[in-house]
C-alpha cells in the first residue's frame, strides 16, 4: 500500500517516519506499506500538469503510481471542492488533522503522530476507499479514535467543484436578457391562453 505524507507535514517529520517504517518494532503496523512524499509526485512549473497552488496533478500522479492514502496536514484541503473531489475520485484513504495543527511546533507534531501513528495505520488500511478520517489534537492515555468526516458525493459536489484542465475555460453562462426574455415569453402565453378561455 503507497501512502504520501503531503507538504503540510514537516518534510523532517516525514523523513522520521519513513525511517521508522524500516524498524522492527513499528514494521508490525506499517507492514506492507511504502510511505512517500507528495514532492516526489509535485509537477514542476514548466510540466503540462502544473497548475498553480493546486494539489490535484500531484495527487493525480500519485494515483496512476499506485497511490492509495494521503497523510495531509493541510487543515483546510477539505474544504477546497476541486481537491476534496480529487481525493473522492481517486479513491484515497485520507487522513487529516484538527485546526490546531497549523499552531503545533515541530516536536508537538512528532509527538502527536506518533502518538496516533498505530491507529493511522490501522484506519489505512481497514477504511473504505474515498473516506476521510481526522486525528484529534490529543493526547488521551488510552485508546482514541479516528473522527470520521467522509462526505457523500453529493455533499462533495455542492460547491459544484470543477476540475479544470490547463488552457480550458469555464463557459459563460446566458446572458441574463435572453433569460428574462424568455420568461416575458411564457408569461405572455399563458395570458393568451388565458383570454382563448374566456372567449371560448
Amino acid at each position: 500500500m503507497k501512502i504520501a505524507f503531503d507538504e503540510h507535514v514537516p518534510p523532517t517529520i516525514a523523513k522520521v517516519f519513513i525511517s521508522l517504517t524500516k524498524e522492527k518494532v513499528i514494521q508490525r503496523t506499517c507492514k506492507g506499506m511504502i510511505i512517500e512524499k507528495a514532492e516526489d509526485y509535485a509537477p514542476k512549473t514548466s510540466d503540462a500538469d502544473y497548475v498553480r497552488k493546486s494539489d490535484v496533478p500531484w495527487l493525480d500522479r500519485f494515483a496512476r503510481a499506485g497511490g492509495k492514502a494521503v497523510i495531509s496536514g493541510d487543515v483546510g484541503m477539505r474544504r477546497k471542492p476541486h481537491e476534496r473531489l480529487a481525493l473522492y475520485d481517486h479513491g484515497f484513504v485520507v487522513i487529516f488533522f484538527e485546526k490546531q495543527w497549523a499552531g503545533l511546533t515541530f516536536f508537538r507534531k512528532s509527538s502527536l503522530l506518533l502518538h496516533w501513528w498505530e491507529e493511522i495505520t490501522t484506519k489505512l488500511t481497514t477504511a473504505q476507499p474515498g473516506t476521510f478520517w481526522v486525528v484529534p489534537s490529543s493526547w488521551p492515555p488510552k485508546g482514541g479514535e479516528l473522527r470520521n468526516v467522509s462526505l457523500g458525493l453529493a455533499q462533495l459536489l455542492k460547491d459544484s467543484p470543477v476540475r479544470s484542465v490547463k488552457g480550458e475555460r469555464r463557459k459563460k453562462a446566458a446572458p441574463r436578457k435572453v433569460r428574462t426574455e424568455a420568461r416575458q415569453q411564457v408569461f405572455t402565453d399563458l395570458l393568451e391562453a388565458q383570454d382563448a378561455d374566456k372567449k371560448g
